[in-house]
């Protein structure tokens, strides 16, 4: 039985900033305070770190809104001159010149542009459709071209007009729709009968959310890194209360990748790339070493919640906002 490679890739979150203020998202401005951008420092330190990393590996550039900060052009032309590939996650937001030139920066090595519709936010819904059939057009066949949204009892006749759209194009110029469940404080909203039978039919289930992957072996860390937009990485996103995760800050001088696969903390895999870049190995486990983190865990929590106690407050005070 062949063994399947993990896929390499590292997430970098250049800012926090979004032009959006979408009522269910926790880093829109009115839930989230954060709304600070990777410095100069912290680029320059993201640019030479990708000098040394294997060509295998992939960078995800996302935000916030990634095309708000200042220097993400450069950050792309960098990238591709390290012969790296890319995938850019936008809200759409921006005029089609933006994401042409994104395409033309990388032509085949831009692996996928993800980009998001978000209801409340865009006041011309044809003109979003029109954009998506001309970037369709545009980009490389090499390119991947996935357009998501979250579901909401809102927007259930807008998001069933968008994916009959998107099922119009041919399987050679096919763009994927990706429908999210809604979640609030990490919990998934409860939908009623049209919005559930729409999700059902059109969303995937996390398979992670239904493993117990405590102590299980993960390359994540290794072949996986979250970096946010002050330099602090983390071996995935399900980490930033788990010491463990951590992998300091990419402006510090003796920052570096893990070696090795790691056990992982968590008792549900939260975190979207393990999985599905074939990260994290059920088969093998090492429970005393997750053991010793655990106790290390344990001694830092409080720190770690003061933190990231404006991220604790910004859910709590979206979870409050939505039920009103």
């Amino acid at each position: 039985m062949s063994v399947i490679e993990p896929r390499s890739c590292i997430d970098f979150l250049i800012t926090q900033k979004c032009n959006y203020r979408c009522e269910y998202c926790s880093q829109s401005k009115k839930f989230y305070k954060n709304t600070h951008s990777a410095d100069d420092e912290t680029i320059n330190a993201f640019l030479r770190f990708i000098k040394t990393l294997d060509k295998k590996f992939e960078i995800t550039i996302s935000g916030g809104e990634p095309l708000c900060h200042s220097r993400f052009y450069e950050v792309i032309e960098e990238i591709k001159k390290c012969g790296l590939k890319l995938t850019v996650i936008s809200n759409f937001s921006f005029d089609i010149e933006n994401y042409k030139k994104i395409a033309d920066i990388m032509g085949e090595d831009l692996v996928e542009l993800f980009v998001s519709y978000h209801d409340s936010q865009v006041k011309d819904f044809e003109g979003f459709l029109a954009k998506v059939k001309e970037f369709n057009d545009y980009k490389n066949p090499c390119t991947k071209f996935s357009v998501a949204s979250v579901l909401s009892e809102k927007n259930v006749a807008r998001l069933k007009e968008l994916s009959e759209f998107l099922a119009q194009f041919p399987d050679n110029k096919k763009v994927n729709f990706c429908l999210q469940h809604m979640r609030i404080k990490n919990s998934y909203v409860k939908y009623e009968q049209e919005a559930s039978e729409f999700l059902a039919k059109n969303a995937k289930p996390e398979p992670g959310r239904v493993l117990n992957t405590f102590g299980k072996m993960c390359h994540s860390g290794e072949k996986f890194l979250l970096i946010y937009e002050n330099g602090d990485a983390y071996r995935c996103y399900s980490s930033r209360f788990n010491k463990a995760h951590s992998m300091g800050n990419i402006k510090d001088k003796d920052f570096k990748l893990f070696n090795c696969p790691m056990p992982c903390m968590n008792l549900k895999c939260t975190c979207p790339k393990p999985i599905s870049y074939n990260m994290l190995d059920l088969t093998r486990s090492d429970y005393f070493k997750a053991g010793r983190c655990l106790v290390k865990n344990l001694i830092f929590l409080p720190g770690l919640i003061i933190k990231n106690i404006d991220i604790l407050k910004a859910k709590f005070e979206q979870g409050a906002l939505f039920k009103k």
